[in-house]
């Protein structure tokens, strides 16, 4: 991310710079390359309403950053709004973390869910600020090995019966023994998952689960890791978004192969899914368009 030139180098400046190198020291610079368009226009609008620094930023700021027309003067969409609500609050996460900052100011900022009804998948900023979540949920690795597995469509029964065994690193997959409603399978990876898997390997032996410490994954581990799903969503400040459910993650990794592929047959597959119109309904996918 190349520095701006011609502009001083103020404490707001410095402090959102810091934020950054903060997201890529943690291993995700991918992530800080997504945030960092978003982040920056932000400082410069937090600046331009007399912020002189993230402490200073208010509620109404961040309303009317969020709420402010694209750079070609339309009025943002209702994606556009929630896309820049979820990136402006992983800012305020990474900041509280490193002591820049003590409230978050999107707390308050009420958007009208994208749905009507039902549910749709998590948007990329979304999966951002849940992976930020689960990453830095105190000492414990397992809400970010729980992600790591919603991220590979895992979901139900699934999450809490995956084995050390079942991973297949090399090859960036992982099996999943299905359920009643979802098909056995080799489901991929994620970069993300990637790291975060490898690094839980280094506390537990062949035969543990992944996920779940107990020796019942069909009934109370089912029960544990779909909980740890809703935690992170909560911490992420998700949860109370009214189309957005712990599906919404698997959701995201099958829109993300369809998107891909331009296959729903692909999508589905990757999903676990005997219905392709289930599938085109999950991914929020409108076939008869």
């Amino acid at each position: 991310m190349p520095e701006p030139t011609g502009m001083p180098r103020t404490a707001l400046e410095i402090e959102i710079r810091g934020c950054l190198a903060a997201v890529v020291d943690a291993g995700t610079a991918a992530t800080a390359e997504r945030v960092a368009p978003t982040w920056l226009r932000f400082r410069s609008f937090a600046a331009a309403s007399g912020a002189s620094a993230l402490r200073d930023v208010t509620t109404g700021t961040t309303t009317a950053f969020v709420r402010s027309r694209t750079s070609d003067g339309a009025t943002p969409s209702d994606q556009t709004m929630h896309n820049r609500r979820t990136t402006v609050r992983m800012l305020f996460r990474v900041a509280r973390r490193l002591g820049l900052a003590e409230s978050d100011p999107t707390l308050d900022l009420v958007l009208p869910p994208r749905l009507s009804c039902g549910f749709r998948p998590l948007t990329g900023a979304e999966i951002a600020l849940s992976r930020d979540a689960a990453t830095w949920w105190m000492s414990s690795q397992r809400f970010a090995t729980v992600w790591a597995l919603a991220e590979a469509t895992a979901r139900g029964t699934e999450l809490g019966a995956v084995r050390v065994t079942d991973l297949d690193l090399v090859n960036r997959r992982v099996w999943l023994s299905g359920g009643t409603r979802v098909e056995p399978r080799w489901a991929s990876l994620t970069d993300w998952s990637m790291t975060v898997l490898e690094r839980r390997l280094t506390t537990l032996s062949a035969g543990d689960f992944l996920a779940y410490g107990g020796n019942s994954p069909h009934t109370a581990g089912r029960a544990s890791a779909a909980s740890a799903v809703t935690a992170v969503l909560t911490r992420a400040g998700l949860h109370g978004e009214a189309d957005i459910r712990p599906s919404s993650v698997a959701a995201w990794a099958g829109r993300a192969v369809f998107d891909r592929t331009g296959d729903i047959r692909a999508a589905a597959r990757a999903l676990g899914m005997r219905s392709l119109d289930h599938t085109a309904r999950m991914i929020g996918w409108d076939w008869t368009n």
